[in-house]
């Protein structure tokens, strides 16, 4: 992933960044609310051991200096906290004294620094003040002065002890704080990691490394796309029309493909937008006066009829089971150039009518009055009508929606064209942002080119392939993830 990637992934994920966020304050502040207060009572001291006869004062400074961190640990002792709580009257035990005192030691400033911390600060004032009064007689009692050849060495307050009226904790700001930055990372965190375990496709780069392919035309996500007779309808140019434009251009200028050629428009799965692009396709070769058969070759779930409000309603099905002609069942549509086999009824072995002999016959005889033939074929997967029909197609175009396929789904349908020796012109990535679709400028450092394709094997005839043409597809594709089809 790019850093730019990154951002709108953030992007995408907003509503679970704001909610993380929000729950990060609302537990900073709950814990803040239900924390007892602490209050701090602060002393320091000075310690000082005078030179005695024979000590120069470097040798004074220097016996300082290595008593006084024992001086700190003389605080947490057991005796001296003992004698505490015995001239204490807080009510304090030895366990709550000895957790509530810290004790630390400077030997570069010879300061010595006590705090104590109590949720009453009367008490941590009075604690501090008997601390006070106590070192220095404690010290009287564990240290031989007589014999360890030092002056008498004295804890001299220079601070404190302070009473403090304010707690030291919780901070309410410092928490919120706290709380919103964890929230916020972890909000950017499950959103970065959604996407990174998103496996499905979203730019051409991607659509071209995980097939192989070279991306034929970037279809944007459009209002214009919403019925099928929208897009047989004509419109001022769009990125819509821009695409198909596009497409046309590439497809013309496909070697595997021949005048009358025959192309089949399919996906790895259903509801991916085939159907779309096929009438975009066909609508861009009838604009330049080829003149085009659009047939639909779905047998089991027929729609062309309906959604364009044709009125005969028989089709394909018709003719393979020999109760019609074809010529009864080609309709008309809103151009001259531009006609429409519907599906017809549907019938009871749509797979077997498919790869029969008459269907062939009627590809042979769509060729005699037609420029372009483009079958829109039913989905990869998971049936297998669409790597019949590619078998007597000239060319194959494969339609990824944009965010809907898997990488693994998009080489099992690969892998079926490469089973049937089929030829495959590329790829369309339909449903695209503005700032992917066709008309729009390119990442930087991510300009177009067909990539070198490894040679699966014979698909076609690869020495009738003019050079620069597309590549067929590529062998051992990655194992699919059957996931549910939508239309």
């Amino acid at each position: 992933m790019e850093l730019s990637e990154y951002g709108r992934a953030i992007g995408r994920g907003w509503l679970v960044v704001l909610v993380c966020l929000l729950a990060g304050i609302g537990i900073a502040w709950g814990v803040t609310a239900t924390a007892k207060p602490v209050y701090q009572s602060t002393v320091k001291f000075y310690v000082v051991s005078p030179p005695s006869a024979g000590q120069s004062s470097l040798q004074s400074l220097e016996l300082s200096r290595g008593r006084i961190a024992s001086y700190a640990s003389l605080i947490k002792s057991d005796k001296f906290v003992e004698r505490l709580v015995s001239s204490s009257s807080t009510g304090l035990s030895a366990t709550d004294i000895a957790e509530s005192v810290t004790a630390s030691a400077d030997q570069d400033t010879l300061m010595l620094t006590v705090v104590v911390s109590l949720p009453d600060p009367a008490k941590a004032n009075q604690v501090a003040r008997e601390i006070v009064s106590g070192l220095n007689p404690a010290l009287d009692n564990v240290e031989a002065r007589t014999q360890s050849g030092g002056g008498q060495t004295d804890l001299n307050v220079v601070a404190g002890p302070t009473a403090e009226t304010d707690p030291v904790s919780p901070r309410l700001a410092l928490n919120l704080g706290l709380g919103a930055l964890l929230g916020l990372g972890a909000g950017i965190a499950i959103a970065v990691t959604r996407r990174m375990m998103d496996h499905t496709l979203r730019t051409p780069e991607e659509v071209e490394d995980a097939s192989g392919l070279p991306l034929l035309a970037r279809v944007p996500a459009s209002s214009e796309a919403g019925t099928m007779s929208d897009i047989l309808n004509r419109r001022q140019s769009s990125l819509l029309d821009e695409a198909a434009r596009r497409l046309r251009t590439n497809m013309d200028h496909l070697s595997a493909l021949p005048a009358s050629g025959v192309v089949l428009i399919s996906s790895a799965r259903a509801g991916e937008g085939k159907t779309t692009v096929a009438l975009m396709l066909a609508r861009a070769w009838a604009d330049a006066g080829e003149k085009v058969l659009v047939v639909e070759t779905d047998l089991r779930r027929p729609r062309l009829a309906t959604e364009l409000k044709l009125g005969n309603a028989l089709g394909l099905a018709e003719v393979l089971a020999g109760r019609a002609g074809l010529s009864g069942v080609i309709q008309k549509t809103a151009s001259d150039r531009l006609h429409i086999v519907a599906a017809g009824s549907v019938p009871e072995n749509p797979t077997e009518l498919l790869a029969g002999q008459t269907m062939t016959a009627a590809l042979g005889e769509m060729r005699g009055s037609y420029s372009r033939i483009i079958l829109d074929a039913p989905a990869m997967q998971p049936l297998s009508d669409a790597a019949l029909l590619a078998v007597q197609a000239d060319t194959t175009v494969l339609v990824v929606r944009y965010q809907s396929v898997t990488r693994e789904l998009l080489s099992a349908s690969l892998r079926n064209l490469v089973l049937v020796k089929a030829t495959v012109a590329g790829a369309v990535l339909n449903a695209l942002p503005l700032r992917l679709s066709e008309g729009r400028n390119q990442p930087p450092g991510k300009p177009g080119k067909l990539r070198k394709q490894n040679k699966p094997g014979r698909l076609r005839k690869p020495s009738q392939r003019a050079k620069g043409t597309p590549p067929a597809v590529p062998a051992e594709p990655a194992p699919v993830k059957h996931s549910a089809a939508r239309r």
